[in-house]
């Protein structure tokens, strides 16, 4: 496993709010671990505690389906579940946070930790999985490393484990005589292979939709050319020139109608299983892991008779190119009853019942022995089949882990697509648009 870190200062962006009113200590509703009773997570499971989770109304469902199985097995628990989508969970947790009363269990994923691992509102898990409160033997060290603050601290355990794949229309490339991409193909054949395609690509389709303005898609191409994303500042750590190249390679593509246009880019639907992939509009495009089953049920109905299929990310000389973008479960600081939740975390990660019941909504099963029961499930689709066997390969070949700075989404992502339309809408050329993406990151990020 190749592990980025970083020392970042907290604070930035999305958790504004938190940032600006929660104060460097652990407040007086908080107290610091070591004075709460079961800081280790031992002890007697029992009591209240408050779970925070995002999703939509099946993964809301779901959650709860597990929570009731959690409190069957430990009765004398109550759990108040709080649950939002993804926008609205953080501007509430931003909230809680600023004030010191967090639910004792919150979600997160990497790319917000270091939001709120500096403002002292998490707990590590590490003294938890010391005790053996929490069991992270069946979790790949890649994956629990995903968990980690800048400090080097486990703040999170993943339950749930995301990728970005390369989604490919297979009707589409047979027709077109390119077929499917062999296995380990690194970025010049998948240029190559693009390019090819749009030689017999139907009227109106294009080959694939345009990555130029697609962070995962860079994060990619930074792994597999051993690029490194952020240094030790939380400042960028790639080259200037590396953009350039970067965007240099699909503005290529663009400008041979390879691509879709900017203007079809622009009103495209943010929702995988709304893409121009999901409708047959592109023959190829980056694509969530687990948006391949709600995608292949869109393009059924859009195009019938055509199917879809996922590769992992194209490969590079530093290797594969696939980072890991997992979810999983946290402990406030403010937390009054930790064994109870290091159980429910425990629970909800580990227990082969709570897995088939949640069946991977949110990420592959990082606990390998659900990950393989589901798998093995013939009640399962071949399409999330297909997902969680894909996320097995690339978890199997040791991933790159980014630990990412505070403000990543908000600086990174936001100032990287914007730059990027400059340049596809010829408002900026490529050297410009990298001043100016440059400039704006390095301004704001870790801060």
């Amino acid at each position: 496993m190749k592990l980025q870190r970083a020392t970042f200062l907290a604070g930035a962006t999305a958790a504004a709010l938190l940032l600006s009113a929660c104060g460097g200590g652990t407040g007086a509703n908080s107290g610091p671990a070591a004075d709460v009773p079961g800081a280790d997570g031992k002890g007697e499971v029992k009591g209240d505690i408050a779970a925070a989770w995002w999703g939509g109304t099946s993964r809301i469902e779901l959650t709860n389906k597990v929570i009731d199985m959690f409190i069957a097995e430990n009765p004398g628990v109550t759990v108040d579940r709080q649950s939002a989508d993804f926008a609205k969970y953080f501007d509430k947790l931003n909230v809680q946070a600023a004030s010191k009363d967090l639910p004792c269990v919150v979600q997160l994923q990497g790319r917000q930790i270091n939001d709120y691992t500096k403002r002292n509102v998490l707990l590590p898990l590490d003294p938890m999985v010391e005790s053996g409160a929490i069991d992270i033997a069946d979790i790949p060290k890649a994956v629990v490393d995903a968990g980690r603050g800048t400090d080097g601290k486990l703040y999170f355990l993943p339950y749930g484990a995301a990728y970005d794949a390369v989604g490919v229309n297979t009707t589409l490339a047979e027709q077109a005589g390119v077929g499917t991409l062999s296995e380990g193909y690194d970025w010049p054949e998948f240029i190559s292979y693009l390019s090819k395609a749009q030689e017999k690509m139907p009227d109106g389709v294009n080959a694939s939709n345009n990555g130029g303005g697609r962070p995962n898609y860079f994060i990619g191409w930074t792994q597999a050319n051993g690029k490194k994303l952020f240094n030790d500042e939380g400042k960028l750590g790639f080259e200037k020139s590396d953009l350039t190249e970067y965007w240099k390679m699909w503005e290529d593509l663009r400008q041979k109608g390879v691509t879709v246009t900017p203007q079809q880019s622009s009103e495209e639907p943010t929702a995988p299983d709304q893409s121009y992939l999901a409708h047959g509009q592109v023959m190829s495009d980056t694509l969530p892991g687990n948006a391949f089953t709600p995608a292949s049920k869109t393009l059924s109905g859009a195009a019938p008779g055509q199917a879809l299929t996922t590769l992992p990310y194209p490969s590079g000389p530093s290797g594969s190119g696939n980072a890991l973008y997992p979810s999983g479960f946290a402990v406030s600081a403010n937390c009054q009853n930790i064994p109870t939740a290091a159980a429910f975390i425990n629970y909800f990660t580990n227990d082969l019942e709570a897995g088939k019941t949640f069946a991977s909504d949110n990420g592959a099963a990082t606990n390998t022995k659900v990950l393989d029961a589901q798998i093995a499930d013939p009640s399962m689709s071949a399409t999330k089949k297909h997902e969680l066997e894909t996320y097995k390969k690339i978890v199997s070949e040791d991933p790159p882990t980014i630990v990412f700075p505070a403000g990543y989404q908000s600086v990174f992502e936001n100032s990287f697509k914007r730059a990027y339309e400059e340049v596809a809408f010829g408002r900026m050329s490529v050297d410009q648009a990298a001043d100016k993406f440059f400039d704006e990151a390095n301004a704001k990020l870790g801060q």
